[in-house]
């Protein structure tokens, strides 16, 4: 009777061992990197991955070549600010956009400069959402 226990109490941490290690397994493959797409206009988006350290700055695709300045998204809001590379005092992106818990997508305002050599901006709603790649 005495060696019966001592068995069980071995089971039951070796059961509760792997099921940790399967929740620790679970949480890392669904912190995988996410992407942020926002779409505008009828064939316009801006595209960006969520850095995995607090203060990086994301790399943007967008038409124009851009750079990160400002990139803040955490609890449930998303700001984005990107500059010309060529021209690092013409702003060509600017995103604002705050969690809507229903739909999992983040809604806001969009300013995007989608001029070559002039100004050509565009204004208006945007409706981001969140992608794992």
């Amino acid at each position: 009777m005495r060696t019966f226990f001592p068995i069980v109490g071995r089971v039951a941490i070796t059961l509760v061992t792997s099921l940790a290690l399967s929740v620790a397994a679970n949480a890392a493959a669904s912190s995988k990197p996410k992407t942020i797409t926002c779409p505008f206009l009828k064939n316009g988006s801006v595209t960006f991955g969520v850095p995995t350290k607090m203060g990086d700055l994301p790399d943007v695709d967008f038409d124009y070549p851009a750079k990160t300045s400002l990139f803040s998204f955490r609890d449930g809001h998303l700001l984005l600010v990107a500059m010309d590379e060529g021209e690092p005092s013409r702003v060509r992106v600017v995103v604002s956009a705050q969690l809507n818990k229903k739909s999992g997508a983040y809604d806001g305002q969009i300013v995007v400069d989608m001029g070559g050599n002039q100004l050509m901006l565009h204004n208006g709603p945007v409706r981001c959402t969140l992608g794992t790649g």
